[in-house]
């Protein structure tokens, strides 16, 4: 019995290793130098809007290596464990689909595990709550996790019985075993340890439907572009 869950253990632990072979973190996620927020031009009803592996990859993994990004300051640098999401400019949260997300790179902040999965912010006015398990962030349609997503809820008051606010968070972090080995020192592993990107949603505000352009193709886009204002075309 011992060497049959050996031999089990030792297979999966080769499975594991296998989706990894061959994939260059590196190479996937280099861009050319992006533009900073005020000069992107995107045309009108197209938000930022990236997919979980986009962030993950293109931005997070590209800060903490100090390499280009796609773009600069839609991502902006606040730790937002510092303060009650209330508290964060509303001019902040125009991004997604809904024009309500706001976007951050922060210093991650451990879990307090004597009140339940929740994470105390500094204004003391309230505590971000995790509602479930990390769920994986998996490369385009490979089996790659590149990370690891952590959703949240942020509730006013006292742990653990404050009152729940509209307000869900998303924290993005690095899976360290994606990292070349070569690239590593004790500064990147330090960065890879702390720093996540946050994407924080108001429920409570959604305005009018925009597209997604992951979805859409270039062609679409150009007439979108040209049409002034996304009610006047139908998408196909």
């Amino acid at each position: 019995m011992a060497s049959s869950a050996s031999s089990q253990s030792s297979s999966a632990s080769s499975q594991s290793a296998d989706k990894y072979e061959g994939f260059d973190l590196l190479k996937c996620s280099t861009v050319q130098e992006g533009k900073k927020e005020a000069e992107v031009r995107l045309p009108l009803g197209y938000r930022f809007n990236p997919t979980e592996d986009e962030i993950v990859v293109y931005f997070l993994f590209n800060k903490i290596m100090d390499r280009a990004m796609p773009t600069y300051g839609l991502i902006k640098e606040v730790d937002v464990y510092e303060y009650d999401p209330h508290q964060l400019p509303n001019g902040d949260f125009k991004h997604n689909a809904g024009c309500n997300a706001a976007y951050y790179f922060a210093n991650r902040e451990p879990f307090d595990a004597s009140e339940g999965k929740i994470i105390k912010t500094a204004a003391n006015g309230g505590y971000w709550k995790v509602i479930d398990d990390e769920y994986e962030v998996l490369f385009k349609d490979s089996e790659v996790i590149v990370g690891f997503e952590a959703v949240m809820n942020f509730y006013e008051g006292k742990a653990p019985n404050g009152t729940k606010t509209p307000f869900v968070m998303n924290e993005y972090r690095l899976n360290p075993r994606v990292v070349p080995a070569h690239v590593l020192n004790d500064s990147i592993r330090n960065k890879i340890e702390r720093y996540v990107v946050c994407r924080i949603i108001n429920e409570e505000v959604s305005n009018q439907p925009v597209i997604d352009y992951r979805k859409e193709s270039l062609e679409l886009l150009l007439k979108y572009a040209s049409a002034g204002t996304v009610k006047d075309v139908e998408p196909k």
